[in-house]
């Protein structure tokens, strides 16, 4: 395997290092001189898609310059004729997605032949832009080995990018983990939930939920200290160019197989168990209409089961044994039946029957995920100035596994009910048309949605626990919440891990790029808008949390038994610890609207043959989360304390309409014909901001989860405490029907745990900076060396600003 991904990454450097330029889709410029070298004005330039048959054609402007901008990707013949020269055929020009082929044409005078073919090499020294850009396609992107098939591993291959994990969770040139902008064929694939990919975002333990069938993608970008067209993100953009048709029938199909009975035993464990990954499918792409209609299909199913056993210590027969007799030596001779009840029905009787002694429970159950993956794509030349193409993906999966552990600071459960599931369905399409408006002048649209929803809760979340005599509040069935509580006795596995809790997250995204070339300028201008609608169900304790910890029935100071006996005996006798169990009361569920709004204008104004100098600006608009239902709040003390968006404030924090971000580059060549360039680049890029931080951001001081989480307006949710004492009672509640409540604009005469947004909050922003020198070596090889730093201000924190100083007293 190692020595597999060494050859697959060196295959990969020539593009690694070809950094350049702008969009989703792949651009070609030059300049055409005679043999003298003088320009060559109202020249004829014509590119032509080898494997469609779709070309493009422009005129060289006074200076002698052309460009074929936002062009699919792919192979590409270029041909320029003159008046007084014989036509020049530059075959197998690559267009790559992001990038800039620069390809100098030079006339002859030859009256030998009608045209004069020669062949482009395989790749071109970028002397446009400043932008550095990775792009793995072809053959190097079949032969990267990525666990399941998963295209965002692809993303540890950028240079500066470290702190690999799951998803293409990671840092690009020191920013923020989330701080990447991911798009498929330009259209939005950001989940706004954690600012992460929502296709093949990671499920369960981190194996992504559905995939897109890696057979879909043609090219894997990602571009960083980009001119001002990009944005949302500091890090960088990470962008799909998916396959397409083409006037001959091409495609694959294939399957991959993982089995046990292939690897070799662990020497930690008897028995190798199931460990299996099953991942088939097929790819088809053709023409409807020779030269004109195309079609894509591709289509994915994955299987997996990972059978590695897990340990874990249950209140087995054996130790309610000793639990029950050190409850009579204190004088408790009888089972709480509420306990008993809960018990008999939460834990499942075959794994009770282990002995008295820790980890006396081996689960048999498998962590098990599938997932469904299609994608269909249809490319239309509507006549030669009008483009259109369209893609629609949608996967479907599940996943069950066993969640928490020590590295999430939660209580893990080995019992097949309390595995999580994870039912997701993430969708993506998109519209996009190209239009030629003159030989100069060229524009594209684009329309697309992004649609991802996931939903988490326990493998059996049909559970009723009033039917067992446990009362958790005086109206908690009317909530319709079914499930277990989180029922930790200190010491054994707990019940109850995961309550109800989800997101749906709709993106819609419109964008629209004029380019428009002249003399020595290559300007391009437009704009995108954002509309992503939000719908978060977490409750998060919503179920309740009870624990038992031996602290409170009469054994608490027995030191003849252990410390899981005696909570064991706490659990039996239904002396749950008063002080440190818990219930969220009320309705968290809330749906936010956000949207943002960006212009750009940038310009590559060729100085001279040797120098090239980009400059523009972008101005972004990132508007507040909010909706029209008044039920998101903040602390204002000026206003008496929480107020309300929509009745108090407009918005959660004010918005800010002064985000420009200036951009400047140079790329300098010493010698006019010589294979080096030396690239240098500043800029400013603004942060859109993820939503959990304010809807569940999990405070550990007990703070509510978020501003939807705060005990005031007609949705209060409060987290309470017991209002019983312990023991618990049959049919009676163990909380409160409801917690107290805030009144907003006075100030709240009691004490809460308030979770609220600094009102001078402001979108990170980051100074981006890039030195670096290129180099061609021969037509195939280009080798790149170079300095990339950033700075980072106003990043989004969250802080206790009540906490206790260092070393204080008291409470």
């Amino acid at each position: 395997m190692m020595k597999r991904l060494v050859l697959a990454i060196l295959a990969v450097l020539p593009l690694v290092f070809a950094a350049n330029a702008q969009t989703f889709r792949g651009a070609i410029n030059g300049t055409v001189m005679d043999p003298s070298g003088a320009v060559v004005p109202n020249a004829q330039v014509k590119a032509k898609e080898k494997s469609t048959g779709i070309d493009h054609s422009t005129l060289t402007t006074t200076d002698g310059q052309f460009s074929f901008q936002d062009i699919a990707i792919g192979m590409y013949s270029v041909t320029v004729t003159a008046t007084g020269f014989p036509a020049l055929t530059i075959d197998n020009v690559l267009v790559t997605q992001g990038a800039i082929y620069t390809l100098p044409v030079k006339l002859t005078l030859s009256q030998q032949a009608t045209t004069v073919e020669v062949s482009a090499a395989a790749l071109a020294l970028d002397t446009t832009t400043e932008t550095q850009t990775t792009s793995i396609g072809g053959s190097d992107l079949a032969v990267m080995p990525l666990n399941g098939r998963d295209f965002s591993q692809l993303i540890a291959a950028t240079p500066g990018y470290g702190g690999y994990s799951a998803g293409g969770y990671g840092s690009l040139n020191g920013t923020r983990a989330n701080q990447v902008n991911w798009q498929i064929d330009g259209v939005d694939n950001n989940d706004l939930w954690h600012n992460i990919p929502a296709v093949n975002q990671g499920g369960v333990s981190g194996i992504a939920g559905i995939v897109l069938p890696l057979d879909a993608v043609d090219q894997f970008t990602v571009q960083t200290q980009s001119a001002p067209e990009s944005g949302r993100n500091p890090g960088g953009t990470v962008d799909l160019a998916l396959k397409s048709g083409g006037n001959t029938i091409h495609g694959s199909a294939y399957a991959f197989f993982r089995n046990e009975a292939f690897a070799a035993a662990s020497p930690f464990v008897t028995n190798k168990g199931e460990n299996r990954n099953y991942n088939y499918g097929f790819s088809v792409g053709g023409p409807i209409l020779k030269d004109r209609l195309f079609y894509f299909l591709t289509f994915e199913k994955q299987r997996f089961t990972i059978g590695l056993p897990g340990l874990a210590t249950e209140p087995s027969a054996a130790y309610q044994t000793l639990a029950t007799n050190l409850m009579a030596a204190h004088g408790v001779t009888t089972v709480n039946p509420v306990s008993a009840a809960l018990l008999a029905n939460l834990w499942p009787s075959y794994a009770l029957t282990g002995a008295a002694v820790k980890n006396n429970y081996s689960s048999p159950d498998p962590e098990f995920g599938y997932s469904y993956n299609g994608l269909g794509r249809i490319d239309y030349k509507i006549n030669d100035r009008n483009q259109l193409s369209f893609h629609y993906f949608s996967g479907e999966g599940n996943q069950e596994a066993p969640v928490g552990g020590s590295a999430l600071s939660e209580a893990a459960s080995e019992l097949k009910f309390y595995y999580e599931i994870a039912p997701i369905h993430v969708s993506n399409y998109s519209l996009i048309l190209n239009t030629v408006i003159s030989s100069r002048l060229s524009n594209e649209m684009l329309a697309g949605v992004n649609y991802f929803r996931q939903t988490f809760s326990d493998a059996n979340n049909t559970f009723v626990v009033s039917q067992y005599g446990l009362l958790l509040s005086p109206n908690f069935d009317a909530t319709g919440l079914k499930g277990a509580p989180n029922i930790q006795i200190s010491g054994f596995d707990g019940v109850g891990q995961t309550p109800p809790e989800g997101r749906e997250d709709i993106t819609g995204h419109l964008t629209d790029v004029l380019s428009y070339s002249v003399g020595k300028h290559q300007f391009r201008f437009g704009g995108e808008y954002r509309r992503a609608q939000l719908e978060e169900f977490y409750h998060r304790h919503g179920l309740g949390n009870i624990k038992f910890d031996g602290s409170v029935g009469p054994w608490k100071a027995d030191a003849t038994a252990s410390s899981e006996v005696k909570s064991l005996a706490d659990f039996l006798a239904g002396d749950f610890n008063p002080n440190t169990s818990t219930i969220a009361l009320g309705n968290p569920t809330r749906l936010v609207y956000v949207k943002t709004f960006d212009l750009f204008f940038q310009d590559a104004w060729q100085v001279s043959h040797k120098l090239t100098f980009n400059y523009g600006v972008r101005w972004d608009y990132e508007g507040p989360l909010g909706n029209s239902k008044k039920d998101l709040s903040v602390f204002i003390p000026s206003k008496g304390g929480l107020v309300f968006q929509g009745a108090g404030i407009d918005h959660v924090y004010p918005p800010r309409y002064k985000n420009f971000s200036p951009r400047l580059g140079v790329a300098y060549k010493p010698k006019e014909n010589g294979d080096l360039v030396v690239r240098a680049g500043f800029g400013i890029y603004f942060d859109t901001p993820n939503l959990n931080p304010f809807l569940d951001n999990r405070p550990a001081n007990g703070a509510p989860n978020g501003i939807e989480g705060n005990p005031a307006g007609s949705s209060p949710v409060d987290t309470v405490g017991p209002t019983a004492a312990p023991p618990w009672v049959a049919n009676q509640a163990v909380f409160p029907a409801g917690g107290a409540i805030c009144t907003t604009g006075n100030g709240c005469g009691s004490v809460f745990n308030i979770f609220s947004v600094s009102q001078d909050f402001r979108n990170a922003y980051n100074y981006n900076y890039n030195l670096n020198v290129e180099k061609g070596l021969g037509r195939s090889l280009l080798v790149q060396v170079g300095y990339v730093g950033s700075a980072a201000h106003h990043l989004l924190t969250t802080q206790d600003i009540n906490q206790a100083a260092l070393n204080s007293t008291g409470t």
